[in-house]
């Protein structure tokens, strides 16, 4: 079980990050929507929502957890409280699963079918923006009757974290299957088969299609932008989706259950707290702004006793 301590370690680690973290989101989030070219590029889409998605579970659902660390009970003790906290955690997990998901996706149609699927206006409206709005419609849809409306009866435990859960997965076994299976491991292993297909892709049409016209420097720059806040997510969520995997195949244990309570259910805060930071890695052109120039100054030396020249000296300031 976990400890007064434990808890005050995990607060110490997650309040040390939430304040640089914020910042960094804000920092990215204005980059992107105050320059044009970054605006309208197709590719930042998808990154930028699941900025958005980052940003309010560091400020909102990071802020619920920290009062709980430090605490050790749910404050307000109260069924709304702990609805709509249940509904914020599950909803924004969900969607960062979803879009990182659709990121992932995306790359395909952008290097390989950019003419095809997103040559007119109405094409980008269907197959760029409707998927986006379908992600955030869905699941906003899903867990307000699944958490709000739901006919079951909430027993909340305000000495657990997030109240132990929405009743609708103890309630109803079938649907608390689907939500953990369809939003959840599936989503994960997709985004390993798509992104482990697009690196295949990749090398496949540079080695056997030569002759195909595709600008790879052009093409690289959407590749890796994104890569380290991939690296971050699988990370987090691979380790958490696998003991999730365990427990379906074998069914949960003490021992799982102890491990995915104290250990891997902080690593979706972890994850996002640690996401606008490798973001500034693939993109260096925000934390550029902030960083000393060096300007060439030209400035005199001593006279030359042999041509009666001075020398002129190019320093870096």
């Amino acid at each position: 079980m976990e400890t007064a301590e434990s808890r005050l370690i995990k607060f110490g680690v997650l309040m040390t990050l939430q304040p640089p973290s914020i910042i960094c989101y804000l920092a990215s989030i204005h980059y992107i929507l105050s320059h044009r070219g970054t605006r309208k590029a197709l590719h930042n889409h998808g990154p930028l929502a699941l900025l958005f998605v980052g940003l309010f579970t560091v400020v909102f659902d990071l802020s619920m957890i920290l009062d709980f660390l430090r605490t050790g009970v749910v404050t307000p003790s109260t069924e709304a409280y702990c609805s709509m906290w249940i509904f914020f955690d599950m909803l924004l997990y969900a969607l960062a699963c979803a879009l990182m998901l659709w990121i992932s996706i995306e790359p395909h149609i952008l290097i390989f079918h950019n003419q095809q699927l997103l040559g007119t206006k109405l094409k980008r409206l269907f197959v760029h923006y409707f998927p986006i709005a379908c992600i955030f419609g869905y699941f906003i849809v899903f867990y307000v009757y699944g958490v709000f409306f739901y006919p079951c009866n909430n027993q909340y435990d305000y000495h657990v974290a997030i109240c132990n859960g929405a009743c609708f997965v103890f309630a109803n076994p079938i649907l608390g299957l689907y939500d953990q299976f369809a939003n959840s491991l599936v989503p994960y292993l997709l985004i390993i088969i798509v992104n482990v297909g697009l690196w295949l892709r990749i090398g496949w049409q540079k080695h056997y299609r030569m002759r195909r016209a595709v600008d790879w420097r052009q093409h690289r720059k959407i590749i890796l932008q994104f890569a380290p806040v991939l690296i971050v997510y699988m990370f987090g969520y691979l380790t958490f989706g696998s003991l999730q995997c365990y427990n379906m195949i074998h069914g949960p244990t003490d021992l799982s259950t102890i491990i995915q309570q104290i250990y891997f259910f902080d690593l979706f805060y972890l994850v996002g707290l640690l996401h606008p930071f490798v973001c500034l890695v693939g993109i260096p052109e925000i934390y550029r702004k902030w960083l000393p120039k060096r300007n060439r100054q030209i400035v005199p030396t001593t006279m030359n006793p042999r041509n009666g020249m001075s020398r002129l000296v190019t320093t870096m300031l």
